[in-house]
Order: C-alpha cells, then structure tokens, then sequence
C-alpha cells in the first residue's frame, strides 16, 4: 500500500478498494470482539469525578510511583486509558478514509504508546527511563528482548524481518507528537498500513493484569 500523503491539509488516500474494504472488515472484528474487551468504559466517570482535586489541570497530584503495588495501579489505570482510546478508534474506522483520518490515527498512536507503557508498568521498569517518551521506537526498545520478538513474530505481515519492523516503527516512532500538529507541514507521508496492523495486533494481544 502507499503511504498516505497530505498536503496542505487535504489528504489524498492511495488506498485501493481492496486494502480499504479489508481494514474496515478488520475493524468490524475489533469491534465485535466481547464489545471492546469489557473495557468498563461506563463505570470510569464515577470514580472520575470522585478524584478530581483541581479545575487546574496541572495541579491535580500524581500516583505515587514508588512500591510494586503502586506500578501494579500504574499499569491497570494504563490499561483502561489504552482501552478507552482503542474503543473510540475501532468505533470510529470510518474515520480511517475520510478528512478526519488525521485525528483517527493521532489516536491510534496514543493508543499503541499507552499498550507499550502498560507492558512496562507491568515489569516494574524504572519508570525514568520511558514515562515522559512518547516515541513508539524508544519504548519497543525499552521492552524485554522476548517480548520485543514476540511481537515482531505475532504482527499481521508474518515474514517482516526485525530490520524492517524497527525501520518502520522508528519512521513513525514520533507519530503521535507529530500528527497533533500536522496542519504546521505542507506535506506528510507515513506507513498508515503498519500503524494500523502494530494498533491491531496491540490490542488483540494485551490483558490486563491480574488481581
């Protein structure tokens, strides 16, 4: 598939019929799978509204970081937000051939950022080294080398060799910074099919961690 180029705004979509009938089918089954993984959206705005301290954003305390217990309620409350975000990209597919296209992958690279940050929250990762990164390439390479494997061996293109996963990942690695912003360039071009197979198979994969 060609890459998605945009320009000035507008994007052109090389898509052919094929690629976008097979990733709107392959939303369809995200979207079908036990309604969004019991993602508990409903229930979160109780205990939302319950722990807000400020109408000042930056003001509201952080999670303490420091114990196992505290990385274990890092990771679940990770987990949820990555579900959170996942549910408005799946039921949003639509978006991914149309002029909000922009705004559908922003979140899905959010969403692919929050599954690798929760697999390091689960390791119990010095969290200097990845909470404030949110290049896709520099998390993956934080990540144990078996669970680096194991995800290049479980992505939906079965033969990508190591070498062209990372270069792909490493292109789009700062997509979610740069996709907020992409009204500032004149043109854009990304590896849409990746992003969208590493979102699926990220999201198809993770559990949420045991009691």
């Amino acid at each position: 598939m060609e890459p998605i180029v945009c320009r000035k705004g507008l994007m052109i979509l090389r898509y052919t019929r094929n690629v976008v009938a097979s990733w709107s089918k392959r939303m369809d089954d995200l979207s079908d799978a036990e309604d969004i993984r019991g993602a508990d959206i409903l229930d979160q705005s109780d205990s939302f509204w319950r722990n807000m301290a400020y109408f000042q954003l930056d003001k509201n305390p952080k999670r303490k970081l420091e114990t196992s217990e505290d990385y274990d309620k890092y990771a679940r409350a990770c987990y949820k937000q990555a579900m959170h975000f996942s549910y408005l990209c799946i039921r949003n597919k639509d978006m991914i051939v149309s002029e909000h296209c922009m705004a559908w992958y922003t979140n899905v690279a959010f969403s692919c950022e929050l599954f690798f940050k929760y697999y390091l929250f689960c390791i119990h990762a010095d969290s200097r080294t990845f909470i404030k990164k949110h290049d896709l390439f520099e998390l993956f390479k934080i990540l144990p080398e078996e669970l680096q494997k194991d995800i290049i061996k479980c992505h939906p293109k079965k033969d990508i060799t190591r070498d062209m996963f990372e270069l792909n990942l490493k292109e789009l690695g700062k997509a979610f910074t740069e996709f907020r912003y992409s009204y500032e360039k004149d043109s854009m071009a990304f590896s849409a099919q990746f992003l969208a197979e590493l979102f699926a198979e990220l999201y198809e994969r993770t559990e949420p961690l045991k009691e």
